[in-house]
């Protein structure tokens, strides 16, 4: 309450008393009091400060002097932080009592308390209504919810709540004592914001009392302070009101302040600089009580509809009004009272709030909330024409994420669907720029593979590429990293080559595990080595070699062993002289019928070489029992070794060749005495085979024996007299190792059948001709992979050139020659992937090249799709051709001197 000069007391701010002689009686007092007394339910939803309280107040005065019990229930007391929804209903019962003549008569905690575990809350409230108030109180009830507005800001729901006070005017039909209860609602809401669930039925029962702003034929009583301050009141409070538009709180301050002014000496001043000078100067400093900042609040509260009240309320200040519809958040506008609805139209409340709330806040404050405003008051002023102004690319996304879930106003959405229209066209236009780019691109490499596909590796290329695998090659080969797959090769050739016949010119007579059961032990008695050599010699044998180590007298019969060593002058005997010695029989060393049975195994273990001949320390050469054999038998036959060089010597038909640590695909191997490659005749079943038992009691036809050389040994597997050889693997059946004497057999059939058959030893070529086999390959290799182009049919000519290559080694094996086949093969493969890599990389730079010069061109005639393509092509290449693409922009940027050259369309979604 404020005194003016004059004595009268304004009152602006909080409830006027219901005797304030500055209370104005409006067209509300009189609607909201017969309503009330009639028994309707009523609800003032209004603006701020616009006299809802001191309505309430006149309204309860009116109605208790009709002897009705007016009850008020000041939700702003009910506090808000911590409170409970036990606490809140608590409060409303607390407040109904307090207010009633309850007070008294009734314990209500106890009653609450009583009900706590068996009613819910709104149900205790419902019954304390039915049972407790309307029992007690025999008169009629009125319940004023004042301030219901702060029902939505509480951290729970009251939708309950709202539902309770529909229920109880429903039961009026049913329960006539609900007939003398009515509510009245007061606050700063709408209907529908009162019940959060939209699932249930909208809070729209009872009258609304529409609360306008004061006219000036009720404002008499206010005029009456101005009386002795000014010389015209009634035209002073004319201006007033034509400033305020009536709002009760304005109007009060207002007219408190011009009967101020008057009063204070030499002042003249007008209601406008007043209004000037006291409201609107500085308004957010001079307002107390506040009331402007709280219309500013209401309508910058919300950052969800802050956008669309501040657009709603631009284009009210722009037309002057628009059409009211009744739309929430038009609804929100009124409620903060800057706008006011008028037959259908929604106007600025007055012309204090346009002077504070003009449009220079208003466009302040949307260009701080908007990211966009520049740019949309310039789209604006453009008569919505200037596209340059539109929002793009990242700016327009992150404008979209941003205006998510906000309500904005229409020219908002108006420009921000302009700029999806034109990023949609921009895309639309990019996409088919993109497509063109494509088929360009597309067609730009076809024509460049056609001709580079046409284009030969220069010749030029193909000895480097030669001697580039050619001679790494043969660095491993000598390093013999290729030896162990040579001598499986080899191997697999022995295996694979067709059996020859049995050499009739040898007989084995083979010891084996029954012959030694038979005999009852080992080594055998000298009686029945003599009777075994005995029945041999009676068939006329031309040689038997004794391949048994015999220098101990084994009992009994050793004189008649002696005997038979001294008659039987082709009778050779073994010794052993690499490593530790075994001494032969002495008879037979004397007459010099004396053989050394050792032989060469490779690393692996198997036996590939036969040693011939070896030097002794004495100056002497010791031959093998083979070469003794093969040489008793040659004899008769006028044959003899005859020595051609250090290296080589002939027999018969034959030139054998002495062994060299390189051979074929042998690799600096132990060379010594003399060698040579054994080419193995065959197994067991290429030679006539007698068992001991048949020989000694003479079973069978022994006449095989005559006129050949007969090997005396033993193939019992537990004497352990077995070599690996080529033939240890391979097919189902062959025999794991082969028999020392099988082994001197093939030795003995290799030299026989080379110096009368003419079957030809296994020779090598020397290094420099299998060099040459080595380059031959290579270029076999560089013809195929300049020949054809195709992946597939080069790979099948190696497939077939490798086949081929194993082909041509396997022939020459049978024609006596081992051929290495790993470095060729090796060679072969390398020569033409190199060729290949060598020949892709020349083609790619090619294409390279004619695409880039094509795509340049194509820039000239289609600038944005030639630029879109050359910079696909530049992402499909590789860091080196990305510098060089930039390379040439660069340069021709600088011959053309045009900047843009540089500046490459990007593709959408780049």
């Amino acid at each position: 309450m404020t005194k003016a000069p004059s004595g009268f007391e304004y009152q602006f701010g909080g409830s006027l008393n219901s005797d304030a002689p500055s209370y104005v009686w409006r067209k509300a007092d009189l609607t909201f009091y017969q309503a009330l007394k009639a028994g309707q339910f009523c609800y003032v939803l209004n603006s701020r400060q616009m006299g809802k309280s001191s309505l309430r107040v006149q309204a309860m005065k009116q109605l208790q002097k009709t002897g009705a019990i007016c009850i008020c229930i000041d939700l702003t007391g009910m506090g808000k932080q911590d409170v409970t929804p036990e606490q809140w209903y608590a409060g409303i019962v607390q407040s109904l009592v307090n207010g009633s003549p309850l007070s008294k008569n009734i314990q209500w905690r106890t009653w609450w308390r009583e009900r706590q575990d068996l009613l819910s809350l709104v149900q205790r409230l419902s019954l304390f209504i039915e049972e407790v108030l309307l029992v007690e109180i025999p008169q009629d009830i009125i319940i004023f919810v004042d301030e219901i507005d702060r029902v939505l800001s509480q951290n729970f729901s009251l939708d309950d709540f709202f539902v309770l006070i529909r229920f109880c005017l429903e039961q009026r039909s049913i329960n006539p004592a609900y007939q003398r209860l009515t509510f009245a609602l007061l606050g700063v809401a709408t209907p529908n914001d009162l019940i959060r669930d939209k699932t249930q039925t909208p809070f729209n029962i009872g009258t609304a009392i529409e609360l306008q702003g004061f006219k000036l034929h009720e404002v008499q009583s206010l005029t009456e302070g101005l009386k002795g301050s000014v010389k015209d009141p009634h035209g002073v409070m004319q201006e007033i009101l034509d400033w305020t538009g009536g709002q009760p709180f304005l109007t009060q301050k207002l007219c408190y302040l011009v009967a101020a002014s008057a009063s204070a000496p030499n002042s003249n001043c007008s209601v406008e600089q007043i209004v000037q000078s006291c409201l609107i100067d500085n308004w957010a400093f001079q307002d107390e009580p506040e009331h402007l900042r709280t219309v500013r609040d209401r309508i910058l509260r919300n950052q969800r509809r802050v956008g669309r009240l501040l657009s709603l309320y631009q284009d009210i200040l722009q037309n002057g009004a628009i059409a009211s519809n009744g739309e929430p958040d038009q609804m929100e506008l009124r409620l903060s009272g800057l706008v006011i609805e008028r037959q259908g139209q929604l106007m600025p409340h007055n012309r204090l709030y346009k002077s504070v709330f003009n449009a220079d806040w208003v466009t302040q404050k949307l260009a701080a909330l908007r990211p966009y405003e520049a740019m949309l008051t310039r789209w604006i002023a453009s008569g919505c024409e200037d596209e340059t102004c539109l929002l793009r690319g990242q700016l327009l996304q992150d404008t979209l994420a941003w205006a998510l879930g906000k309500s904005l106003g229409d020219q908002d959405y108006q420009f921000l669907a302009a700029s999806q229209d034109l990023a949609k066209r921009q895309t639309q236009a990019a996409l088919d720029a993109a497509e063109h780019a494509s088929q360009i691109l597309a067609y730009t490499r076809k024509v460049a593979h056609e001709e580079v596909s046409r284009q030969r590796l220069s010749w030029r290329w193909l000895p480097k590429i030669a001697f580039s695998v050619a001679v790494p090659v043969l660095i491993l080969q000598f390093c013999g990293l290729f030896q162990g797959l040579e001598w499986n090769l080899l191997d697999q050739y022995f295996r694979w080559r067709p059996l020859e016949g049995a050499d009739a010119r040898i007989a084995v007579i083979a010891m084996d595990e029954s012959d030694i059961e038979r005999v009852g032990q080992w080594p055998v008695p000298d009686r029945v080595l003599a009777e075994l050599i005995r029945n041999i010699k009676a068939q006329k044998p031309r040689a038997i070699g004794l391949d048994l180590y015999r220098n101990l007298s084994i009992a009994p019969g050793h004189a008649e062993l002696i005997q038979e060593f001294q008659t039987t002058p082709n009778l050779f005997g073994i010794e052993k002289v690499v490593g530790t010695p075994i001494k032969p029989p002495s008879l037979l060393e004397q007459r010099q019928q004396i053989g050394f049975s050792d032989q060469v195994l490779d690393t692996d273990g198997k036996v590939r070489r036969a040693l011939l001949s070896v030097s002794l320390a004495e100056g002497e050469v010791s031959y093998s029992l083979a070469v003794k054999l093969a040489l008793h038998y040659l004899k008769a036959e006028g044959k003899d070794i005859v020595p051609l060089d250090e290296d080589r010597m002939r027999l018969g038909k034959a030139i054998l060749n002495r062994f060299e640590q390189n051979d074929g695909g042998y690799v600096r191997a132990e060379s010594g005495g003399y060698q040579i490659l054994l080419n193995f005749r065959g197994t067991q079943k290429s030679f006539s085979v007698y068992s001991l038992k048949a020989v000694l009691n003479q079973q069978g036809s022994l006449k095989g024996l005559r006129d050949r050389i007969v090997l005396i040994g033993t193939t019992a597997e537990s004497l352990n007299d077995f070599f690996y050889t080529p033939y240890s693997s391979g097919l189902v059946g062959s025999p794991d190792r082969m028999s020392g004497v099988m082994l001197q057999a093939n030795i003995i059939s290799q030299l026989l059948s080379s110096a009368l058959d003419g079957r030809s030893p296994l020779y090598v070529w020397p290094k420099p001709l299998e060099w040459l086999w080595v380059f031959a390959w290579a270029g076999v290799g560089l013809g195929i992979g300049w020949r054809w182009q195709s992946v597939m049919v080069v790979m099948l000519c190696l497939v077939f050139a490798s086949g081929s290559l194993v082909a041509i080694a396997y022939l020459s094996f049978l024609l006596g020659w081992w051929i290495c086949v790993m470095p060729a093969l090796l060679t072969l493969w390398g020569t033409t992937a190199v060729l290949l890599m060598v020949n892709n990389r020349q083609k790619e730079r090619l294409l390279f090249k004619g695409c880039l010069a094509k795509l340049l061109a194509q820039s000239q005639d289609y600038p944005i799709a030639g630029r879109i393509a050359l910079e696909y092509f530049k992402q499909s290449e590789n860091l080196q051709n990305q510098a060089e693409i930039d390379e040439y922009l660069t340069q021709q940027s600088i011959e053309q001197g045009n900047p843009d050259l540089l500046k490459t369309e990007l593709a959408p979604g780049k």
